[in-house]
């Protein structure tokens, strides 16, 4: 049958999962929270006030579950380049983050870094669950 990821027990599996769902959050809260701001005016002041805090936060969450995902998953395939991929998504949500190019870059910068992210996320779920299967297991146990 047809590998279903999400039916894997392993930790290793279920950390890359929730990392693509992170990322996909990330990309819709991008996308949904200008027109949230048009249908409801008085959020503005609200998110004004949280939105930093709140971004560096998240920013946080990202490079923890990203981190420990695609490190777990170099160890078991050995692929460089998707630590490297998910890294370089990581620094533009950073740059992002930080508004270093300014706060009007945000949302597309944070848009191109988490594709990033996600795109590592789904590539190192991939190569671990062949690297798991190419060793005689079914799922990822490390």
């Amino acid at each position: 049958g047809a590998r279903q990821p999400w039916k894997d027990s392993s930790p290793a599996v279920k950390v890359d999962l929730i990392g693509l769902v992170l990322s996909g959050s990330c990309f819709l809260h991008c996308l949904l929270l200008p027109v949230a701001l048009v249908a409801a005016p008085s959020l503005a002041v609200w998110l004004g006030e949280t939105e930093t805090s709140v971004h560096w936060l998240l920013f946080a969450v990202a490079l923890l579950v990203s981190g420990w995902a695609l490190l777990t998953g170099l160890r078991r395939h050995g692929v460089w380049l998707v630590v490297a991929v998910g890294g370089i998504g990581l620094v533009v949500m950073g740059v992002a983050a930080a508004h270093l190019f300014g706060a009007s870059m945000e949302v597309a910068l944070t848009l191109i870094g988490a594709s990033i992210v996600a795109l590592a996320h789904l590539v190192n779920l991939r190569l671990s669950l062949s690297a798991a299967r190419a060793v005689g297991g079914e799922g990822c146990q490390r």
